[in-house]
């Protein structure tokens, strides 16, 4: 049996009637006609009871219905069952995404090409205002050992009695990743978008930098930590006082794979609004103690 053909007797069966079947399977009277005769001729029995108007099935015909109709469930079911895979095969690298650590990366980094596409990715993420409130700074090979300079001396900054190991650990921060930039968050001031919507700029420019990495087929992972709040760093890595140094992206091919992420429930992140349902707002004392918390 042809595949429209079972369309044509589950119409036949739901209408009851040749033309208004027909009209539903749009095709012609008597092609409906000729496909029912088709299928009686293919099964040796008659499917419908004779007659110029509809009268109903035949027994044989009510059992091939109901075969007609299974089949027709489990096409359906197998097409949504593709529809729902391919759709996640379309954003399979956004759902496998992971940070993957320094330790994890190795030779060879992205070219400077293969970076100014992450940086082309970033400027497409959506911008209120189109102002870009973000910038990237690159520090190239021949610079790392001074930055790893600028970190230690952070570091003794913020602990004057750092052991040597965290000394060290810090100086590596600024020369063991294959391609290392910094993140800068560069908010416009007096602009009439507000200052939290263009951190919220600067994030989706940094999560479409980081996914045009990983489809680029690089580790890529962002760590701020303390240093990032450093005002001295801040001004040798020339940030002026508006500006915030979010963190340092680590880059480079994959040594070895993160583990897979631990999946999430939706319903933690998500939520249906019932009208009604929200909470009252809370009194001036509430307030205050919850900005205080």
């Amino acid at each position: 049996m042809k595949q429209d053909h079972l369309s044509y007797l589950l119409a036949l069966h739901q209408e009851q009637d040749w033309v208004a079947a027909a009209i539903e399977c749009k095709v012609s009277h008597a092609q409906l006609s000729k496909a029912v005769a088709d299928m009686e001729r293919e099964y040796g029995c008659s499917l419908v009871e004779a007659g110029a108007a509809f009268r109903g099935f035949t027994a044989e015909g009510e059992k091939v219905v109901a075969w007609a109709q299974s089949l027709s469930d489990a096409v359906a079911t197998l097409k949504h069952v593709f529809a729902a895979s391919n759709r996640r095969k379309v954003i399979s690298p956004l759902l496998e995404r992971r940070s993957v650590s320094p330790k994890r990366l190795e030779v060879p980094g992205p070219d400077s090409q293969e970076i100014d596409l992450m940086i082309e990715a970033a400027l497409s993420a959506p911008d209120h205002g189109g102002l870009r409130p973000w910038r990237v700074l690159v520090f190239t090979a021949d610079s790392r050992a001074i930055l790893a300079d600028l970190f230690e001396q952070e570091k003794l900054r913020r602990d004057p009695l750092a052991s040597r190991e965290d000394v060290k650990r810090a100086r590596e921060h600024a020369t063991r990743s294959p391609v290392l930039l910094a993140f800068i968050v560069s908010p416009q001031l007096r602009m009439r978008v507000a200052e939290r919507e263009q951190w919220l700029a600067a994030g989706c420019a940094l999560g479409n930098f980081m996914n045009a990495a990983h489809q680029l087929g690089f580790g890529a992972i962002m760590l701020s930590g303390e240093r990032c709040f450093d005002a001295l760093l801040c001004a040798e890595l020339g940030l002026d006082s508006t500006e915030s140094l979010a963190g340092f992206i680590s880059l480079g091919s994959i040594k070895t794979a993160a583990e897979p992420r631990k999946p999430t429930m939706l319903d933690a992140v998500r939520a249906f609004w019932q009208p009604g349902s929200s909470p009252e707002s809370p009194g001036p004392a509430a307030s205050s103690s919850r900005s205080a918390a």
